[in-house]
């Protein structure tokens, strides 16, 4: 039986996206663009039905959820991930979705500002950046519930949201956001009143 990865929908995303980010990086993440991507694809009006049923709103979303698919996979590929320090899994959690996001940086652009204008529907900014963190933190095994649950998923959020607007004006340069980064983390570590509360960065 398909599973959700492998199903035809799936396949109709995935090279849909393939075409789309080669399109959006100049033109945006539009419906005609969309269109393009779908001829360049060949794939017909059924398909986009079949493959995107929500349209354009859900082609944006699926293009996140790749990126964030690549952190889960990262941490699996990492023959030496169990060895490394809560901070540095977490580290490089936000660097591998950057780097991902690295891959078509102007179409990436492109779509976040997409999400920015849309804070009431589609996938809003704030909506994006959290579902990052709780990707890094599923991906970690947090079993944390409730009030700690939130926090930490909060503290990582204002990690990400500010290292992504690093990531994006210097162009995707990792000697620019990967010390930025460092730094960030750095002061979530070393803020005190976090540290007592909850200090999910801990070594």
């Amino acid at each position: 039986m398909p599973t959700p990865e492998t199903a035809p929908s799936a396949a109709i995303r995935t090279a849909l996206l393939a075409e789309m980010v080669k399109i959006a990086g100049e033109t945006g993440w539009t419906e005609q663009a969309m269109a393009s991507a779908a001829d360049a694809a060949k794939l017909s009006a059924q398909d986009i039905a079949l493959g995107v049923p929500g349209g354009l709103p859900e082609l944006v979303k699926a293009y996140f959820d790749q990126s964030k698919a690549a952190i889960t996979d990262a941490f699996g590929a990492h023959k030496d991930f169990e060895a490394l320090k809560i901070r540095q899994k977490v580290t490089f959690g936000v660097a591998v979705w950057l780097e991902t996001l690295n891959k078509h940086h102007a179409a990436s652009c492109k779509a976040l500002d997409w999400c920015a204008v849309r804070p009431l529907g589609g996938l809003p900014m704030t909506e994006l950046i959290w579902s990052v963190a709780d990707t890094i933190w599923s991906g970690l095994g947090d079993m944390d519930t409730g009030f700690t649950y939130m926090s930490k998923r909060t503290i990582l959020s204002g990690v990400v949201g500010s290292t992504l607007a690093v990531w994006r004006t210097s162009y995707g340069t990792r000697e620019e956001w990967g010390p930025f980064l460092d730094r960030r983390i750095e002061n979530v570590m070393t803020f005190e009143k976090w540290k007592a509360k909850l200090n999910p960065f801990a070594a």
